[in-house]
């Protein structure tokens, strides 16, 4: 039995091994941890068992999980898990000697993967597997084909610890056939690149396969002396693979050199490694191997059952049918290639057509488009629409900018009157010779400034959300909030015509409204209260729910003047402009009630007032409560 067959199968162990980047069943026990969790998203299952399959030891599990993986990526319908899964699977085949099924997802893997850039990783691995599976058939040819192929791929996409594992696998491939000048030269090539990288286990593998080199040209205490040192690197990674093969690669060596001791004592451990992880090559290769040392000892029952078992192995990996097929795999694989291309270079020339096609159907369609000149009319009636739009547009802005100023107006004009107030007063003071009290009107200036610069930047805001509308963006607003903003602004001036001011609320409302119109509103009715209530008399603002505890009712009541019935009727007629002095001669625009108006409605309420002469008014509005609350004192 050739010794040659005996190490045949350390290439496509090794492709996987470093293809996939160590198989550690460590990291495997750790995905498969994560995996249980149960909190993955799709595609993170999807790369974890993408992860598990590549770091699996044992073959059939690295199958179930490929299998499942594919599963997924149907599912899923991504293309890129697919073509993963597809060469998982034929690695695992490979694993088991099953070198047609291997080679049958290798090629569906990389059919599906051929000429589109983002796979061109993807692919230049499965070419790298579809030439083990040749250097495990003994098909050098192809597996050379195939090989150089994934070397130049990876050449052109930079990939570095690929192309080592790549050229380490070519040498070998080169070795098979003899030519051990070419297999020394890529182990070289290989070789620095795996120790920059530091990967430990390429490297124990470049000083593993080069060692067999050195036995072929006769040096066999070098080879012996490299295969002992590769071991003792493949040891702590646990990597039994390799290490049953070059077991029964110092067998062969110790029976060259008549040590049948020795020879017997190695090839068992590489026997017994194989069988645990069910490497069907090397149990194949180390029964070879026993059977001739039984014999050449005498030992014919141990050697018959060696032959035996020798026989059941070599029969179950290798036949000329097989060989024949996975040759034809390779063809078909190639004719579908070729057929692409083909099917694609026609495909281009219908596209060629289909352009000059519609690029004369195009340039009737110009001729025709210039014939009609009548278009332009058209175009140019559709243009004084525009400006028609154009022009209202403007008219709509104007108006909003009318009565925004008048809101500025109106808002600035009570804390303006109170600090005029007050600095009137503090004049007086000093005139009369009570500076001491002056301190106390300086303070209360300080904090009619500090609420006039307060309600410049929140009009100043609202100025600037403004597109030709007063903008409406309800939220939830606390009303015992906007009216103490509200009380505050207008306590002084209260005070200056001894009025009292009060607020009531039976619990705490939450509206849903517009911040800046609804504090207008409440900023409105109050200034105007105080505005026509008498010296000495009183305003009340009162808020309770209505009966349906859908609005907020809120009524602004003063003993002042009131408003005459006439009035009342066209009080809110937008088309109207009135402005009435106050009881202290406070003037205004007479825009504020048509504000209240216009606000209220902007925020889905309504408005009620009822006056009488002498006696004072009324005015009461409903606001929308945020429904979701329930709130209370």
């Amino acid at each position: 039995m050739n010794s040659h067959n005996h190490f045949l199968s350390l290439s496509f162990i090794l492709v996987l091994v470093l293809s996939s980047f160590s198989q550690n069943q460590i990291k495997a026990d750790s995905i498969q941890k994560e995996i249980e969790k149960g909190i993955l998203t799709p595609r993170e299952e999807m790369e974890a068992y993408y992860r598990l399959s590549t770091h699996t030891i044992a073959p059939d599990e690295r199958l179930a999980h490929a299998e499942y993986l594919l599963t997924l990526a149907e599912k899923a319908n991504s293309h890129e898990y697919r073509i993963k899964a597809f060469m998982h699977i034929g690695i695992a085949h490979r694993f088991m000697s099953n070198l047609e099924r291997a080679l049958e997802y290798l090629f569906k893997g990389a059919d599906e993967a051929a000429g589109k850039q983002q796979f061109k990783n993807i692919l230049a691995e499965i070419y790298a597997e579809i030439s083990t599976c040749y250097t495990q058939n003994g098909d050098s040819e192809n597996a050379l084909f195939y090989g150089s192929k994934t070397i130049k791929m990876l050449r052109e996409l930079g990939k570095k610890q690929p192309l080592a594992l790549s050229l380490l696998n070519f040498g070998y491939d080169y070795y098979l056939i003899g030519n051990y000048d070419s297999a020394m030269a890529y182990y070289n090539e290989s070789e620095p690149i795996l120790e920059n990288l530091g990967f430990e286990l390429g490297v124990a593998y470049i000083i593993g396969n080069r060692a067999l080199v050195y036995w072929k040209q006769g040096d066999r205490e070098k080879a012996k002396e490299d295969l002992f040192k590769a071991i003792e690197m493949l040891k702590p990674m646990g990597d039994k693979y390799g290490m049953a093969d070059y077991y029964n690669q110092l067998g062969n060596i110790y029976l060259e050199e008549n040590d049948e001791e020795e020879a017997i004592k190695h090839t068992l451990i590489g026997l017994d490694m194989a069988k645990s992880v069910g490497l069907k090559e090397q149990v194949r290769d180390a029964s070879g191997l026993l059977f001739q040392l039984q014999h050449k000892r005498g030992n014919l029952e141990d050697a018959i059952q060696y032959q035996t078992q020798y026989h059941a192995y070599k029969d179950s990996i290798q036949n000329l049918e097989t060989t024949q097929r996975l040759g034809d795999l390779k063809t078909e694989y190639e004719v579908g290639r070729k057929q692409t291309e083909v099917d694609l270079l026609l495909e281009q020339k219908r596209n060629n057509r289909i352009i000059m096609i519609t690029g004369g159907i195009l340039l009737v369609a110009f001729i025709c488009l210039a014939i009609i000149v009548y278009s332009y009319f058209k175009a140019k009636n559709r243009l004084s629409i525009q400006l028609e739009k154009q022009k209202d547009d403007l008219e709509v802005l104007n108006q909003t900018k009318d009565k925004f100023f008048s809101i500025i107006s109106h808002d600035l004009r009570g804390p303006v009157n109170t600090l005029n107030g007050l600095v009137t007063v503090s004049q007086l003071y000093l005139q009369e010779g009570k500076g001491d009290k002056v301190a106390g009107m300086v303070d209360k200036m300080s904090e009619s400034v500090d609420r006039l610069t307060k309600l410049l930047d929140t009009l100043l805001n609202w100025a600037l959300q403004q597109r030709g509308h007063f903008p409406y963006v309800p939220e939830r607003l606390n009303l015992n909030d906007l009216m103490d903003d509200v009380m505050d602004m207008f306590r002084d001036t209260a005070i200056s015509k001894n009025i009292k001011l009060k607020f009531d609320s039976d619990e705490t409302h939450q509206l849903l409204v517009d911040r800046n119109t609804a504090s207008t509103i409440l900023r409105n009715l109050v200034n105007n209260a105080i505005k026509f209530t008498r010296f000495g008399g009183f305003v009340n603002v009162k808020a309770e729910k209505d009966a349906q505890k859908k609005f907020c009712k809120i009524a602004v009541v003063d003993n002042g003047v009131g408003i005459p019935e006439d009035k009342l009727e066209s009080l809110f007629n937008l088309d109207e402009t009135k402005s009435t002095k106050g009881t202290s001669g406070e003037t205004g625009l007479g825009l504020g009630l048509q504000l209240v108006y216009e606000f209220v409605q902007l925020n889905n309420g309504k408005l009620e007032v009822k006056s009488k002469p002498d006696e004072g008014t009324t005015f009461t509005i409903y606001l929308p409560l945020a429904t979701d609350l329930t709130s209370g004192n």
